[in-house]
This record gives structure tokens, C-alpha cells and sequence, in this order.
């Protein structure tokens, strides 16, 4: 799954739970789900994140180089 098909699965989940589409007892398992795929979207958030810092300081290590 995509970050958008989780992104996308999300925004499906919280319109079924404000529309009151689901039971109680539905509505369980689809907050789990909900959670889950929370945190995986935080890690892959906070990954692209990551290589982004990592491109930037690359990016401007060589700029200095090349002032030198």
C-alpha cells in the first residue's frame, strides 16, 4: 500500500466513523486499523524526512566545496 492508498484509507475511515456508517462494534477494529496505519505513515513521513536533511547537508557540503 502507497503512502497515498494509506492516506486515502484513512480519510475513508473517518468519514464512515463521522457518518456513523459503522456500528460500535465495528468501529473497533476500524480505530485499530486507523492506528496502525498512523504510525506507519509517521515512519515513512519521518524517513523522507530523514533522506531530505541528508540531501540538503550533501547539497550544501558541496556548494562549499566549490566556493573553495
Amino acid at each position: 500500500m502507497t503512502l497515498e492508498d494509506k492516506l486515502l484509507r484513512l480519510q475513508e475511515i473517518q468519514q464512515m466513523l463521522e457518518q456513523k456508517k459503522v456500528t460500535l462494534s465495528k468501529s473497533m477494529p476500524l480505530l485499530e486499523e486507523a492506528f496502525k496505519i498512523k504510525k506507519e505513515v509517521e515512519k515513512e513521513l519521518k524517513e523522507m524526512e530523514n533522506k531530505l536533511i541528508s540531501l540538503g547537508e550533501i547539497d550544501t557540503k558541496e556548494n562549499n566545496l566549490s566556493e573553495l
